[in-house]
């Protein structure tokens, strides 16, 4: 919140104000986690965007399943409702993933029987991608995906989603979070990366209605519209202009 905050405007007491609107939050109070109590192992950072994956499952949550995907590199999330957590669905959702952002080195998981299964080692090989498991019993190692998925269904919670709603208050969710910046006050994220997902993935800031705050001159409204540089001419100056209405050429004075 501060971060996008600071990001439009300013005023004396802003990280203050921030803050005591946080604290003061029923909804958010009721779904707040405990204090860590003690500092997370991280995973090795990947050395390039979508080089290394964290999937994972959440539900069903609301009456429906989702699945997570959050890249290592960027921290870019994907969260994709789906009908049910197989090993069909779990590599149809992967495929679609990789036609994206490309086919992953390593992926990581959790020791489901979706992941662990023939089917899916098979495709994972073909693809030539290595398999990292998480510990036994120990959701934490899955770090990236196991904190996402905490993450967004904390949000939904505290919005009191309905099922009906689910899909469009986790598109607003997701606009969020690719746009802000993962610093080191995220002391629950497993990794920080001081920029925006989208940073990380565009190297621009995604736009949304936040941008509509920044002013924009009006020279450079006429030439958005026009799609380009706006041409101008000074008074009797001659020029030629085609008439679509006539067969010939028609050269006038610009008064």
């Amino acid at each position: 919140m501060k971060s996008l905050t600071r990001s439009y405007c300013w005023w004396e007491t802003i990280d203050r104000d921030i803050e005591e609107l946080s604290r003061d939050c029923c909804e958010c109070a009721r779904v707040r986690k405990n204090p860590v109590e003690v500092a997370p192992h991280c995973w090795e950072r990947a050395s390039q965007p979508f080089q290394r994956i964290d999937i994972d499952f959440a539900g069903p949550f609301l009456g429906l399943y989702f699945f997570v995907i959050v890249d290592s590199y960027t921290k870019w999330p994907e969260v994709k409702i789906i009908p049910d957590m197989t090993t069909d669905t779990t590599i149809d959702r992967l495929r679609e993933y990789f036609v994206t952002y490309g086919v992953p080195s390593i992926v990581v998981s959790d020791r489901g029987v979706q992941f662990t299964s023939d089917q899916f080692q098979a495709f994972l090989k073909r693809n030539n991608i290595m398999h990292k498991m998480r510990a036994p019993y120990h959701p934490a190692t899955n770090g990236q995906a196991e904190w996402f998925v905490q993450t967004f269904k904390d949000k939904l919670k505290a919005l009191k989603c309905e099922r009906k709603a689910v899909q469009f208050e986790l598109y607003k969710i997701l606009m969020a979070y690719r746009r802000t910046a993962q610093l080191e006050s995220h002391h629950q994220s497993p990794v920080t990366t001081g920029k925006s997902p989208s940073m990380l993935v565009f190297g621009r800031q995604m736009k949304s209605r936040l941008d509509l705050l920044v002013p924009v001159n009006a020279q450079e409204n006429s030439s958005r519209e026009e799609g380009g540089n706006v041409r101008r001419f000074a008074i009797n100056e001659r020029i030629a202009a085609r008439d679509f209405l006539g067969s010939a050429m028609a050269v006038r004075d610009s008064n």
